[in-house]
């Protein structure tokens, strides 16, 4: 298979995913975002209350001292952003049109 025929497949295929996810997350949000505020006001609520227990500290894992393995994470993410290519321009060329289309 030659490259500008690779290339224009990985641009339909990414484009036509991030319209379908587009659109999905675009009906889709208002429901999570609900359910995201009403478990944290529960959990806050059973917290307040001595039902349940939360160690904040213990959630970070320890990661808010180690600057040196943050950025290295922060690196490794930046390099597999690069290496997705044409293929994720495309995905969000697609989901961005698809808000367009929402509105």
């Amino acid at each position: 298979m030659d490259l500008p025929s690779l290339l224009a497949e990985n641009i339909v295929q990414g484009f036509i995913i991030g319209l379908l996810v587009g659109l999905v997350v675009r009906v889709a949000s208002k429901a999570v975002r609900n359910l995201l505020i009403i478990q944290f006001i529960v959990l806050k609520y059973l917290e307040s209350r001595n039902i349940l227990i939360v160690d904040w500290n213990r959630l970070t894992n320890g990661l808010l001292g180690q600057k040196d393995l943050v950025i290295g994470e922060a690196q490794n993410l930046f390099d597999t952003a690069v290496e997705m290519g044409i293929f994720g321009a495309a995905l969000a060329g697609g989901f961005l049109l698809a808000q367009r289309f929402g509105k």
